[in-house]
């Protein structure tokens, strides 16, 4: 037989048992299983909201190419010239050629109409030459920093048919745009 104490005190131990159980099941079990809903729910939107940072600076670096891109327009248009400046861009092309010692080939011309555009015109220039590795790369730096918007459509290496040691023979394509008032007054 059990002890006195033992048979009196388990009924009331039982019965906390029972309090703390139901205690357990109606209190701690759904406060535990929101505040675990709740982290995994703070975890989900911490997730979200890097995600939205990440496509907000995309956007402001998108937003950035655009000004970028609109300020090149602006500045590719005011450093346009007109048709009549075109002897003046290739007088300069030229000397910056003699200038740099180079020897110039016969040069072609071409004019073709940009696409997309009724009064911007293409004035392409292939020119081939002959002269050191660095006379060539110092022709198109100087190119390059002309006044006017001169581009280097391509270079090709042609074959030396002068049998010149050491010199570098190319043909380069050159355009400059303009703005040709002829086009704009045909529209």
């Amino acid at each position: 037989m059990k002890p006195f104490w033992r048979r009196r005190l388990l009924v009331p131990a039982l019965v906390l048992l029972a309090l703390n159980v139901g205690a357990y099941f109606g209190y701690t079990l759904p406060r535990s299983a929101r505040e675990r809903t709740i982290a995994a729910r703070a975890v989900v939107l911490r997730e979200e909201l890097a995600a939205e940072r990440a496509r907000v600076g995309a956007l402001r670096q998108r937003a950035g190419a655009i000004q970028a891109n609109a300020t090149d327009v602006v500045r590719f248009y005011e450093a346009l010239g007109r048709k009549e400046s075109l002897l003046k861009i290739q007088e300069a092309i030229v000397g910056v050629a003699r200038q740099l010692g180079l020897t110039l080939g016969d040069r072609s011309y071409a004019n073709e109409s940009v696409k997309g555009s009724k009064s911007l015109t293409r004035f392409r220039v292939t020119m081939p030459i002959s002269g050191s590795y660095r006379q060539v790369v110092s022709f198109l730096q100087r190119i390059e920093s002309l006044p006017h918007f001169v581009t280097v459509d391509s270079i090709a290496i042609r074959e030396d048919t002068r049998g010149t040691r050491g010199a570098t023979n190319l043909n380069v394509v050159l355009s400059v745009y303009f703005v040709d008032r002829e086009q704009r007054d045909a529209d």
